[in-house]
């Protein structure tokens, strides 16, 4: 799942949380929703996503690496310092 397709759901189901409406209802507006509301709320779940996105990388890399698949001895995975 592409990070675009995974925020705009968070977004989109926190949209319809109550806390939202009652911001609405309080007289929030658009910007104050975003920056105070959905942004804070949808951050964490994304920032999960992206560490598992991270650990399957690095997973794949060293999977490819055993088979013989990866970088050659020269050179770093990590970098080259």
């Amino acid at each position: 799942m592409s990070w675009r397709a995974w925020s705009r759901g968070q977004i989109l189901s926190l949209k319809q949380q109550e806390f939202i409406l009652a911001a609405r209802a309080l007289g929030a507006g658009d910007r104050r929703l975003i920056f105070r509301q959905l942004l804070p709320n949808a951050f964490a779940p994304v920032l999960v996503a992206a560490t598992l996105n991270v650990a399957t990388a690095i997973l794949l890399e060293s999977s490819l690496s055993y088979l013989g698949f990866g970088i050659q001895p020269p050179r770093r995975v990590g970098g080259t310092c």
